[in-house]
């Protein structure tokens, strides 16, 4: 009988030991795959933002100093421009949230776009330059904290 009850909690030890490792396996699990689709998500969003043109005023004509681009508080969309099918230069993407519904739920990105220090690009700007800083935020409820993502494009 004593070796009965022995075995029984010998089993019962080793059966929470692997509930244990398991649960945490699966949750290191579920971070990693929220980890790689936001990533992915980020990058998505960069790739799209760098196929439209630097400024507003850089679409048709060509600038050499940054005078005449877009002033800095004014980084944002255009008038009429209400969605991102419609934005074509990169500071319309200043403000812009997209949310995208995938398996492991909600993952909503914001982007900030601002003009960056020609010396240093990890610095904003309060001036114009031929730089602009784009931040892309994702959250996400398997995230335990936001995922930043920024790039630099110049003209």
């Amino acid at each position: 009988m004593i070796m009965l009850i022995g075995g029984l909690l010998l089993l019962t030890a080793l059966s929470a030991t692997f509930y244990s490792s398991f649960r945490g396996k699966s949750d290191v699990e579920v971070y990693n795959q929220s980890l790689v689709t936001g990533t992915g998500l980020a990058q998505s969003l960069i790739d799209e933002i760098s196929t439209k043109s630097f400024d507003a005023k850089t679409a048709l004509k060509s600038y050499t100093t940054p005078d005449s681009l877009t002033s800095p508080g004014s980084l944002g969309p255009e008038s009429g421009e209400t969605s991102a099918s419609q934005f074509n230069d990169v500071d319309d993407y200043n403000n812009y949230v997209r949310q995208d519904t995938l398996v492991m739920g909600v993952f909503t990105s914001k982007v900030k776009v601002k003009y960056a220090q020609r010396m240093n690009p990890n610095q904003y700007s309060s001036v114009r330059t031929f730089s602009k800083r784009i931040d892309i935020y994702v959250t996400n409820t398997y995230l335990p904290d936001t995922l930043k993502m920024n790039y630099i494009i110049t003209y």
